[in-house]
């Protein structure tokens, strides 16, 4: 009988693979679904496309190295190919574009590769979005209104130093997070 004396270690591999996906999946799950629904702009294909994900995720654990930044490209992959699968394609409009893209990079893009833009300037625009306020407001003060150090210093309160010190850290942490995800 030596399969009964295996038996109580079986159920605790597929537990552990499961709390595993179930941890990713928590984790992950709702950024993914913000992710596709710009890229697709409906919300449940983007549902189907994160499940979708999800599902080759399992079929896959054992082999993926990076799971956050795998998740991503997945979903990313299975929204384009949606996209291009229904003829959704499209070019992107001027609105919806970042102002440091010049006129002329635009006009040669296709439409692959500005829908490829589209995502990552949507993927930075999140991961803007769940900094907190205070380091947020930081980088605005920073790049938008282009302030110096110092009179960030003066409007948030915060030493000189301070803010060179929370500005080099979230930029580090947003560019490690970046290349996680296979943006660089």
């Amino acid at each position: 009988m030596p399969e009964q004396q295996d038996s109580p270690n079986l159920p605790d591999q597929p537990i552990g693979s499961e709390s595993q996906l179930g941890e990713w999946f928590e984790k992950l799950e709702k950024p993914l679904m913000i992710y596709a629904y710009q890229t697709l702009n409906d919300r449940d294909e983007a549902m189907d496309m994160v499940q979708e994900a999800f599902v080759r995720f399992f079929k896959e654990e054992e082999k993926v190295r990076e799971p956050k930044a795998w998740l991503y490209r997945t979903t990313r992959n299975l929204c384009i190919s949606h996209l291009r699968k229904h003829g959704r394609v499209q070019t992107i409009g001027e609105e919806e574009q970042m102002d440091f893209l010049d006129s002329s990079e635009r006009d040669e893009k296709s439409p692959a590769a500005q829908l490829e833009s589209k995502e990552a300037k949507g993927r930075v625009r999140h991961a803007l979005s769940i900094l907190p306020d205070d380091l947020r407001e930081l980088l605005h003060l920073k790049f938008e209104k282009k302030l110096s150090y110092k009179e960030i210093s003066v409007k948030s309160g915060l030493s000189v130093s301070n803010v060179g010190f929370k500005l080099h850290n979230v930029i580090k942490d947003l560019t490690i997070d970046m290349k996680t995800e296979g943006l660089t």
